[in-house]
């Protein structure tokens, strides 16, 4: 279950990435930015960018991933599937669009070839991408033989066979899935660096804290799971460590906040901060206000009840969604 918390983390960090990358995009196009359009290289390093991105979304918390995620919870990843005595069949649900997905899979892979080189993660994805391919078949498979009903006539005779093709595939699957996630997550780091630094260059200083503090957000999120910080370890998280992520959370807040109140930046940005972002930037520092407490007095009592960890994660997922809401609204 941890690794598949961490896979769902990157994922979201990539959509805030997308997010941040088209918003630079738009800003080129600007007439008050003193650019001219972007260039033949840079519309390739977007499209790859973005291909890449797209896959990765698939994979962790997309269609692809829940349908994954979908099986396994029903029959389990041992070689003899588990079926449960009173199995229906509306058990396992039916995942809509899983044939666009194989468009997905091979816009990256034609991409991976070309400029920028991202290295090894695009070896990595050269490899991965058969893998997926041959996976969503199966998936695609098992799905039409369930849905048919097809395995009451058989007594799951079919269905074992697919299982085990499942199985194989996607122990297959996973290795070269997290060898991707991890080759990539290095070349997501240097584009988020190079997006705020594109802001803050053209005075975007809403924009850039708004996305500086869903970062600051996400940095005390991978800081719990690189330490496998959960619930029930809690106050195994080394406090002057926290304390200084938490620090540069609220500063980030507190300076988007205050730019966020200037009329004349916000026209400027084009920039209208919706309730919703608002709310959940509030929970987001709300709870981590909480865990700061639970550290400074070592009182897990609360965490008990309000498993404050497992609630930060969800939060900062809200704070994403909520960030990326705000930006399509602003270019609706």
């Amino acid at each position: 279950m941890r690794s598949r918390i961490y896979l769902i983390f990157c994922s979201v960090l990539f959509c805030i990435l997308l997010t941040s990358c088209s918003l630079i995009d738009e800003l080129k196009g600007s007439s008050s930015v003193n650019v001219n359009g972007a260039s033949i290289e840079e519309e390739h390093a977007a499209a790859k960018y973005g291909a890449y991105i797209n896959l990765n979304n698939m994979m962790t918390g997309g269609t692809f991933d829940r349908a994954i995620e979908g099986y396994i919870s029903e029959f389990g990843m041992d070689e003899n599937m588990y079926i449960s005595e009173d199995f229906s069949g509306s058990e396992l649900a039916s995942f809509p669009g899983l044939d666009g997905l194989a468009k997905t899979v091979n816009t990256a892979v034609d991409r991976a070839a070309g400029e920028p080189s991202y290295g090894a993660a695009d070896e990595a994805l050269i490899q991965l991408g058969p893998v997926i391919l041959d996976l969503l078949d199966t998936i695609e498979e098992i799905t039409d033989y369930y849905n048919d009903g097809t395995y009451a006539d058989d007594q799951f005779a079919k269905g074992k066979e697919l299982h085990s093709q499942f199985i194989a595939q996607y122990h297959t699957y996973e290795p070269l899935a997290n060898q991707f996630y991890n080759d990539f997550d290095q070349i997501a780091a240097e584009q988020k660096l190079s997006d705020l630094d594109k802001l803050k260059e053209q005075d975007y200083l809403i924009r850039y804290h708004a996305l500086s503090v869903v970062m600051r957000a996400q940095d005390i999120e991978k800081a719990f799971f690189e330490a496998e910080i959960f619930d029930e370890n809690i106050l195994d998280c080394n406090l002057e460590e926290y304390r200084i992520l938490f620090d540069l959370l609220v500063q980030d807040s507190k300076q988007f906040t205050e730019y966020a109140k200037d009329a004349k930046r916000r026209k400027q940005e084009t920039w209208a901060t919706v309730p919703e972002l608002d709310a959940a930037l509030q929970e987001v520092i709300g709870t981590a206000t909480d865990i700061l407490t639970i550290l400074e007095t070592k009182d897990t009592s609360s965490n008990r009840d309000n498993n404050l960890v497992s609630s930060y994660f969800s939060k900062v997922s809200n704070l994403i969604d909520a960030y990326n809401y705000n930006i399509r609204m602003d270019k609706a």
